[in-house]
């Protein structure tokens, strides 16, 4: 198995807010519903967003933006949040209020370029040695610690995985083990290990385990085909993550070099084109596909002259949600 790198695999937790049943902009067969999709009124408005939203999908709302006007409490974050949700569920959604920009520590062009960034996402395909399975057998191997005689430390595990046409045993080292535990994987789940990378995924809850009547885990499938096998991977980051990747990377090398590490308020812009190479390369590849999405910004009247003009040049631009 080649070196295995301890990723930190951290649980997506949905909360719940003022907007989260907002669903979407209740059109059906091209005719907005009164009451659908988390939406009660508002049929004309709902209508205008519905324009917007095909004239995005045809391509043909580029540079442009929109600006909602209305009292307060009449619906207005709830109408950017329906065209962002009718667009797809990946589509990115950022929402920040106009008093927000403001900052001692960064300057207003900054704040706002990371949140255009962060609103445009890029949905990476790539085929990946995993082993996918249904736990049928989990072991864990405990040992002494090294500093510690009174404490025990995951020296590894054995797994036993099973598909439709294979069941197989497998010896993983600590670090995976670690995932293990940290997961809460148990027999009849259906999980997959990435050879590479060593990182475990939990993808629900299979067949053979006992089931619930309220879940936390959704239910998966009993996979197909053999233990060890490729698998095409769909992974989801934003412009903004490839950037503050990039700046770590930078701002360990100059630690490497001169001792220290300056801290990052700012991305320097030459770190942005580098991303907007990478990214153009693999979308020419065939092997990425941008998906830009909304950016929402409440309280406009709190921005300046400078604020807007930024935002106008900014909507010009190749990347630009």
């Amino acid at each position: 198995m080649a070196a295995v790198r301890i990723e930190e695999v951290k649980p997506q937790v949905e909360r719940f807010a003022a907007h989260s049943h907002i669903k979407g902009l209740g059109v059906r067969e091209g005719k907005v519903e009164f009451a659908a999709d988390g939406f009660v009124g508002q049929v004309e408005a709902r209508e205008a967003a519905y324009i917007v939203v095909k004239m995005i999908r045809e391509g043909k709302f580029a540079g442009k933006g929109v600006l909602i006007v209305g009292p307060p409490g009449t619906g207005k974050t709830a109408l950017a949040l329906g065209i962002a949700r009718e667009l797809g569920p990946e589509t990115p959604f950022v929402a920040l209020s106009g008093g927000e920009v403001y900052s001692l520590e960064v300057k207003k062009s900054e704040f706002l370029m990371r949140a255009l960034r962060r609103a445009i996402g890029i949905k990476v395909r790539e085929w990946r040695k995993v082993y996918e399975g249904e736990v049928r057998g989990l072991e864990l191997r405990y040992g002494r610690h090294p500093y510690n005689p009174y404490l025990q430390r995951v020296l590894g595990a054995t797994v036993r995985l099973r598909t439709r046409d294979e069941e197989k045993t497998l010896r993983v080292p600590a670090e995976i083990a670690q995932q293990f535990i940290e997961l809460g994987v148990e027999e009849g789940d259906v999980i997959m290990i990435d050879e590479e990378t060593g990182v475990v995924s939990v993808l629900g809850r299979g067949e053979g385990g006992e089931q619930y009547d309220v879940a936390v885990r959704k239910r998966a499938e009993l996979p197909k085909g053999p233990v060890y096998k490729e698998k095409e991977i769909t992974r989801f980051f934003t412009l903004h993550d490839v950037d503050v990747s990039l700046a770590r990377q930078r701002g360990l090398i100059s630690a490497m070099i001169f001792g220290f590490a300056e801290e990052v308020r700012e991305i320097p812009d030459e770190i942005r084109r580098q991303t907007d190479e990478i990214v153009k390369k693999t979308v020419e590849e065939g092997k990425a596909e941008l998906v830009p999405g909304v950016l929402f910004i409440d309280d406009t009247h709190l921005l300046d002259v400078e604020t807007f003009s930024f935002l106008m040049r900014a909507m010009e631009t190749e990347f630009a949600p």
